[in-house]
């Protein structure tokens, strides 16, 4: 047996409670074809991932922005979720002209309001998005210095891999254009790269701590 000790990477983080919050977009995230198992088909997907101003989260010691995330398809059909949140976002409906195609680069750091329901299910505790506002008029919210979007088929944006949660990188593995893309093969290249990296930092970490430890 192994007698490496590790952090299991468990991060607890307390979620929000019931109410209205301030949010801008700061990433679109390309899902690429995903294959719904429920429905029996195939669809490009796409994640708006919100900060909610003023609330923060520490990671490792680190404070980042907290962050709430919501996925659609990339429909502005009469009854689809995406048209429902933006026409709610922007406070006004699509014209004929937009709902022939609408850029969604254009709702990137952007402001809103969320409802964030508080849940629970199996002893675990979960937020999610109810319903998504416009702000009040008169509201000033500061944009973000750097709002990103990442398209599985433009190679200039895979350099925002890194800053795509985890469990969304994942989800985008799961693609079924993913490998057809090339993706595939700039995630391991990179990831072979980070893995190279991570091992040099944790030996240069444990040569100078050598000296000081009691064993």
């Amino acid at each position: 047996m192994s007698m490496m000790a590790k952090d299991s990477g468990n991060i607890s983080i307390e979620k929000l409670e019931n109410g209205v919050y301030t949010a801008i977009s700061s990433m679109i995230i390309d899902l690429g074809l995903q294959v719904s198992e429920r429905f029996d088909k195939t669809q490009r997907k796409m994640m708006i991932l919100w900060n909610v101003i003023g609330e923060e989260v520490e990671i490792n010691g680190e404070k980042i922005p907290r962050t709430m995330s919501k996925e659609y398809g990339f429909s502005l059909g009469e009854k689809s979720n995406l048209r429902k949140d933006l026409q709610a976002w922007r406070g006004k409906s699509f014209t004929e002209d937009e709902l022939q195609g609408f850029n969604l680069l254009n709702i990137l750091n952007k402001p809103c309001q969320l409802q964030i329901i508080l849940g629970e299910k199996n002893g675990k505790k979960y937020n999610n998005i109810a319903s998504i506002m416009a702000l009040p008029k008169g509201t000033v919210v500061d944009t973000l210095a750097s709002a990103k979007h990442f398209d599985i088929e433009d190679v200039k944006t895979w350099k925002y891999w890194n800053e795509i949660p985890r469990w969304i990188q994942e989800k985008i593995k799961k693609a079924q254009n993913y490998q057809k893309s090339g993706l595939d093969s700039f995630v391991k290249e990179h990831e072979e790269i980070n893995k190279e990296n991570k091992e040099q930092k944790e030996s240069r970490q444990t040569i100078a701590l050598d000296d000081d430890l009691p064993f």
